[in-house]
């Protein structure tokens, strides 16, 4: 990295643009086989941020309200530069995944994953900080 680069905090607003800009994150979480961290296909609805997966698989876990990590970012290798926003907050599965279904299928993100993926898992942003190297 060369002495002209530098991380800056990035303001609030321009973290939950990115977040809205994205469809790629990573969640991680304390399971009881210890630290994880899986992708998801996600998507930003009325401030909270959803994302469907396997009632069977690792991300299942977090039916339950636990304390999760949320991230997006993006880098370009070449530059040294990017960015990274990264969100704490609450998840569980959602309440009303009935009045998610219709609308998902819709407009949202399809799953990478194979396979049934018809529970929906909300994390509800308690903080959310960024950052960006820039040149």
């Amino acid at each position: 990295m060369s002495n002209h680069q530098r991380f800056t905090a990035l303001p609030s607003t321009e973290c939950l643009a990115l977040l809205h800009d994205h469809t790629i994150g990573r969640v991680g979480w304390t399971s009881a086989d210890g630290q994880q961290i899986l992708p998801v296909t996600y998507a930003v609805r009325d401030g909270v941020i959803i994302f469907r997966t396997s009632p069977y698989g690792a991300l299942a876990e977090l039916r339950k309200p636990r304390q999760v990590a949320f991230e997006v970012d993006e880098f370009d290798v070449r530059t040294r530069t990017g960015w990274s926003v990264l969100v704490q907050g609450a998840a569980a599965a959602a309440a009303h995944p009935d009045e998610l279904e219709g609308r998902w299928l819709q407009d949202e993100p399809i799953p990478w994953a194979t396979g049934v993926r018809n529970l929906f898992v909300v994390i509800t942003p308690e903080h959310v900080s960024g950052r960006t190297l820039t040149a």
